[in-house]
């Protein structure tokens, strides 16, 4: 495994934590046990066996020193542990044990018997210079054989006809009475100390196996604790990385207590929560999108309003302007003030008319105009309107037919549809070629005032129509005002009809255009 997915990957680090902590821990515990084994079986044995030497003394009390030796086998037997008798000068005497340490003296020899080995049986010292036939050496051999043998000796002493032994503070002393004798003599006995080193022996030939069973319990320990933990972090991490990238089709649904659930709870709630600011957000950006859309739609159309309005106003002015220098200057045909004075006050008629639609654009355009609410009796409206254009009807030999029911009532301005119609009716007539027909029928189709009006004989482009509601759009092209109006007729038509909420649309038929109108 490299450095770098060791830093990149938390259940690793985990792993290799645990298991780490584990594997020491437990090479810790067995340091321990082979240190602690040995003295703990020791202070066992030794707690043990101070009883059972306490037995033993009032045991041996009860029987003479030559009678002792089945007593002392059967105790060395039972608890293996080391033996010995001396008196109270520490001149070790011989009793009729066969495993316990005992000495008997002759004139040039002192032969020592120790518990029976394989290696050793009799051990017999000559005190004279300290050599003989079974071996040379110091008294220090002795005490290293003792040793050898369980016994825990300080030291060890051969002068003439004594052997002197010092034991070790590991060992039990008593001081006891044989029956039958008034001497006291001191009883010796010393811990199995072999058995404990064997202990050690036998944890230190397991070590191998130990081992091996450390490492596969502390992997299989590490990897499943790694799992355990880091698996919902995991999981959570990812969670978190759709969470930055704006998806919340998730949850989480932890069913944990701990830490963990409550935290996979909280990114439940938190991806609801943005994901619903998230979404009035998207619905406000596309509301202000739609706003700033409308709002530059706006300012083209007065930015259009103006330059067109600047273009339908030079021209009659400089016909005006014209016209009343021809007269101040009395030029030729212009010296007949009379008859173009009168075209000086029609040219001013049509700039007040025009001046007059503008600033009432404006006033709808800016929502300063709150329209009126009141029954408008649609019927009598329309009859009055095509009334008011009989004139120009008949002057064009126009067949005007007319079906319209009564008692159609709406709420709304009567000024403002009073304009409305007039304006549709005025195009209706103002438009249809000599000797045609113009149908106005008015009815109440499924709860709602319907109105249409036909002319026929003439029809839009079809690319012009759905520029026709624009300011100042004319289809034909021209901007004469004898081939047209103001060109903001059908605008108001538009701006007084969406004032009211009604629906309208403009559209070539087989034998003309009809101009159709739902009332809300």
């Amino acid at each position: 495994m490299s450095g770098k997915s060791i830093k990149t990957s938390l259940s690793l680090r985990v792993f290799c934590l645990t298991f780490a902590m584990l594997l020491a821990s437990s090479g810790v515990t067995y340091a321990i046990l082979s240190m602690v084994t040995p003295i703990t079986y020791i202070s066992i044995v030794t707690d043990q066996l101070e009883n059972q030497t306490l037995e033993l003394a009032v045991a041996l009390e009860g029987v003479r020193l030559e009678d002792s030796g089945d007593i002392l086998d059967e105790f060395i037997v039972s608890t293996g542990a080391n033996v010995a008798i001396s008196n109270m000068d520490g001149k070790v005497v011989k009793t009729s044990s066969h495993y316990g340490i005992t000495a008997s003296y002759e004139e040039d020899e002192m032969i020592i018997s120790v518990s029976p080995s394989a290696e050793y049986d009799t051990l017999t010292v000559y005190p004279n210079n300290f050599s003989g036939v079974k071996f040379t050496g110091s008294v220090n051999w002795l005490i290293d054989v003792l040793a050898n043998q369980g016994w825990l000796v300080d030291s060890a002493s051969v002068a003439a006809d004594t052997a002197s032994i010092t034991v070790a503070d590991e060992s039990l002393t008593h001081y006891i009475m044989f029956e039958g004798d008034h001497e006291m003599y001191q009883l010796f006995v010393s811990p199995p100390v072999e058995r404990s080193n064997q202990t050690a022996e036998a944890l230190s030939r397991a070590a191998p196996w130990l081992l091996g069973a450390m490492l596969v319990f502390s992997t299989l320990c590490a990897l499943g604790y790694s799992r355990y933990i880091t698996r919902p972090i995991v999981r959570l991490s990812g969670i978190s990385q759709r969470m930055a990238e704006l998806d919340f089709s998730w949850t989480c649904g932890e069913k944990r207590g701990d830490e963990i659930g409550v935290l996979g709870r909280n990114l439940d709630t938190l991806s609801s929560r943005l994901s619903a600011a998230l979404k009035e957000l998207r619905e406000a950006n596309e509301a202000l999108r739609q706003d700033i859309q409308r709002e530059r739609e706006m300012e083209r159309q007065r930015t259009a309003l103006f330059s067109a309005v600047s273009h339908e106003l030079k021209t009659p002015l400089t016909i005006l302007k014209g016209q009343l220098s021809g007269m101040l200057e009395r030029v030729d045909v212009y010296q007949d003030r009379d008859k173009y004075l009168a075209k000086a006050l029609g040219t001013t008629g049509r700039m007040e008319e025009l001046v007059q639609e503008i600033l009432t654009v404006s006033r709808m355009e800016a929502s300063s105009l709150e329209p009126r609410r009141q029954a408008v009796d649609l019927g009598t409206l329309v009859r009055e309107r095509l009334e008011a254009v009989a004139d120009l009807a008949e002057q064009k030999r126009l067949t005007v037919r007319s079906a319209l029911a009564e008692g159609v009532t709406v709420q709304g301005d009567p000024s403002l549809l009073r304009k409305a119609v007039d304006n549709v009716v005025s195009n209706a007539v103002f438009y249809a070629p000599e000797g045609v027909w113009v149908d106005a029928e008015l009815s109440r189709e499924g709860g709602r005032a319907v109105f249409r009006l036909e002319n026929g004989g003439a029809q839009i482009p079809e690319a012009a129509l759905p520029h026709v509601f624009e300011p100042f759009y004319r289809a034909e092209g021209s901007r004469s005002r004898r081939t047209g109006g103001s060109g903001l007729g059908l605008y108001l038509v538009q701006m007084i009809l969406d004032l009211h909420g009604a629906a309208y649309r403009i559209e070539n038929t087989a034998s003309g255009v009809r101009f159709t109108i739902w009332f809300a």
